[in-house]
């Protein structure tokens, strides 16, 4: 199972809990809860505790299984170990973690205090921490994560599990379970497009792993491991900044472009799975934060060098470098037959006074990316003609086309494609991904996807960590003018002893989402009809989703078990 009220773990008879042979070591109690549930230290014991049913999984997906524990007295070095469950000679693997805390300083403004999970400032488990053995706090409550994966072609069936806790080289308690492996399979060729936008300039890299200090080739490992990370996570779409990846030189009076790092960075993320479509980063930009004057970030000649420069968006000179660099550019992706999985931002989030430039600008890109589809994110509160007019794929912010459902389904007719995206908004009652928000708000995310056939999720925040990722998830942006709710700006956490990234309670809930995603399309080429009825179950309207997880576990079990 994913985790749920409706079907939760073994029968209690399958627990087994051992105290050590002299009968003196420390006591723990754990039971198991729903993975859409965050457990929190003050639970008592037995909170949201589960019953029941084996733990469903699809075939290519994963389960999430929480597994609360508690000590009154605290347990020191702590350990967790856990056996894939078997079936005859076939085990499923299955990765332990633990759920770590963050503090949260505030929910978000306008949000309604039945729309979060407690009112901050409050600690808020997220992150999920990979070092073994912890000391358990006395008369805390804490959650140890274990996430099944079942491979394709795996043999539907019940398999049995094993977790075992030991403080130090004692063995203080286990406990059993059972993951029912079912036949739905999640399909290997993705359908939805996915890019959470990372910040992997190396200086904000460098100030989170200090082997990149030492070695500057540690870049592209710690590029690699994160590619991995996301890529485990159905991640497909990777944010690739072209116009910082390419070399410029001067010959003949002209400049000439070397695209050897792009490669670099393409290649990285091909070997590890994520990159799907290369999403080209934007062409043009701001001076500062999201109100202040637009420029055309350009190479121009300068004493005979090639200069990178911001230019006004009337200085002839940017139309000279798009129509050099872009026709350039699409030689290359050609040359390397990327063409076809290649897209280009123009501009993000235009808006205002900023129409004219990006009409104007986004016809040149057109012309010289033939065939390439443009794609930008923009809000749908404004008129968005001179969008319309130059974008193939249309990012609106949930909450802004609540009623411009036909306005997009217009654009897709017509053969364009239609996204959307989260970032700060929407608040209050709207689906969103923040620490403080329910687990169950993030899962449904891609099953709005389905309900209002939207083929792509974008979300700027991936890694875009303050000093302090653990003891601030609310950074400052646009000059310091805008606090953002918590996690907005970001999906993992630094693991710099290993070059990579943790994984969150989010990100998890965000790929089992993305999972029951792929099944509803599967499941509408079968049944169209069961597909769009439990779609619409979960989610009736844009703001109007099922809160109630039992309720949710009732309509993921009718899914899993279609096939």
């Amino acid at each position: 199972m994913k985790g749920g009220t409706a079907r939760g773990p073994v029968a209690a008879g399958l627990l087994v809990f051992l105290l050590a042979a002299c009968g003196c070591g420390p006591r723990l109690d754990s039971w198991y809860v729903d993975s859409l549930v965050k457990v929190f230290p003050d639970d008592a014991k037995g909170a949201h505790e589960l019953a029941g049913e084996p733990w469903l999984v699809p075939r290519n997906g994963h389960a999430t299984i929480p597994i609360a524990i508690r000590s009154k007295a605290g347990v020191s070095r702590l350990s967790v170990a856990a056996q894939g469950p078997r079936l005859g000679s076939r085990r499923l693997p299955v990765q332990t973690r633990r759920a770590g805390y963050v503090p949260v300083g505030s929910n978000p403004a306008g949000t309604p205090p039945d729309e979060v999970v407690r009112e901050a400032p409050a600690l808020y488990p997220d992150p999920l921490l990979e070092d073994f053995p912890f000391d358990l706090p006395a008369g805390e409550t804490h959650a140890v994560v274990l996430t099944v994966y079942c491979p394709a072609g795996t043999p539907p069936g019940d398999y049995q599990g094993e977790v075992e806790f030991r403080a130090g080289d004692r063995r203080i308690g286990a406990r059993r379970f059972t993951v029912r492996v079912v036949n739905a399979t999640v399909p290997e060729k993705p359908s939805l497009k996915v890019t959470n936008w990372f910040n992997l300039d190396e200086a904000h890299l460098r100030a989170h792993y200090p082997a990149m200090v030492r070695d500057p080739e540690a870049y592209w490992q710690i590029l690699e491991n994160i590619g991995r990370v996301m890529a485990e996570h159905r991640q497909n779409t990777m944010l690739t900044p072209v116009t910082s990846l390419v070399d410029a030189s001067v010959s003949g009076g002209t400049i000439r472009y070397s695209f050897a790092r792009l490669d670099r960075w393409v290649s990285t993320f091909e070997k590890v799975g994520l990159i799907g479509t290369i999403e080209g980063g934007h062409l043009l930009g701001r001076k500062s934060g999201f109100q202040t004057q637009m420029v055309i970030p350009a190479y121009v000649i300068e004493g005979g060098k090639p200069v990178w420069k911001n230019l006004e968006p009337e200085d002839p000179r940017g139309e000279q470098f798009f129509n050099s660099f872009l026709p350039a550019l699409f030689a290359h992706l050609k040359e390397k037959g990327w063409q076809d999985r290649y897209i280009q931002h123009i501009h993000d989030e235009p808006h205002g006074a900023e129409a004219p430039v990006y009409n104007r600008y986004g016809k040149i890109i057109r012309k010289n990316l033939p065939g390439v589809p443009t794609i930008d994110a923009v809000g749908f509160d404004q008129d968005i003609g001179f969008f319309a007019e130059v974008a193939d794929i249309w990012v609106p912010v949930l909450s802004s086309f609540d009623q411009r459902l036909d306005l997009m389904r217009g654009h897709m007719k017509k053969g364009g494609q239609c996204w959307f995206y989260t970032c700060i908004g929407p608040q209050g009652r709207y689906l969103n991904r923040f620490i403080d928000y329910p687990l169950l708000k993030v899962r449904l995310l891609h099953w709005f996807n389905f309900r209002h056939e939207l083929s792509g999720f974008l979300h700027w925040g991936g890694n875009f960590w303050g000093p302090k990722p653990f003891e601030n998830v609310q950074t400052v942006i646009n000059d310091n003018h805008t606090l953002l709710p918590a996690g907005d700006n970001a999906i993992v956490y630094p693991a710099p002893g290993k070059n990579s990234v943790l994984s969150s309670l989010r990100l998890e809930a965000m790929r089992e989402g993305i999972e029951d995603y792929e099944l509803l399309v599967a499941l509408s080429k079968k049944d169209p009809q069961k597909a769009r009825a439990l779609a619409a179950g979960a989610i009736p309207h844009i703001s109007d989703y099922v809160r109630d997880v039992a309720r949710f576990r009732a309509l993921d079990r009718q899914l899993l078990e279609a096939f």
